[in-house]
């Protein structure tokens, strides 16, 4: 074998001065050898050709922990209609006699409906803060109020059935006696 060629090894270990010259091999070496410990699926990297690129994580913590409140709140708006519905089919069809299962569904429906204002100013909270990505926040957002508003429209008889009970509207024919 040749003194002055380098024997092929099967290390990976990368040579001590290993320093790439285009901009792919900058990034593939800051991704794989530089920054061993952190996680590759929760980093982005700039596509500038620089050598002071800086890692940013995708989704901050500021944003992970409002888009597990958003689930929470998109839950409890669905299990709360479909609750709602479960109490009506099953129970007594009077105006006072509510069981167990619209009582519930009901609270968590409205809770969870009282979360859109809620989400509203967090959206413009995020718009000044810069921990906060604006763009998630309204996405989030904008998710949790079209679920909402499908779910009161699909069982809005359900979750509105007592507004009206015993009261008199004063319509024609209608009997205010009591």
């Amino acid at each position: 074998m040749d003194e002055d060629k380098a024997e092929a090894d099967d290390s990976t270990d990368p040579p001590e001065g290993f320093q790439p010259k285009s901009p792919a091999m900058k990034r593939w070496k800051k991704r794989y050898l530089d920054n061993e410990d952190l996680d590759s699926s929760t980093i982005e990297e700039d596509d500038e050709s620089n050598s002071n690129e800086v890692v940013q994580p995708l989704v901050s913590d500021g944003n992970l922990q409002f888009r597990g409140f958003c689930q929470l709140l998109i839950a409890m708006a669905v299990m709360g209609a479909i609750f709602s519905f479960i109490g009506y089919v099953s129970g007594p069809q009077a105006c006072d006699d509510d069981n167990l299962f619209e009582i519930l569904g009901q609270f968590m429906f409205w809770t969870g409906l009282l979360g859109i204002p809620i989400n509203l100013f967090i959206l413009l909270i995020s718009f000044a803060n810069s921990e906060f990505d604006s763009k998630d926040v309204f996405v989030w957002t904008l998710i949790h109020f079209v679920v909402t508003i499908v779910f009161l429209f699909l069982f809005v008889e359900y979750l509105l059935q007592d507004m009206f009970c015993d009261a008199c509207m004063g319509y024609p024919g209608e009997d205010c006696s009591d």
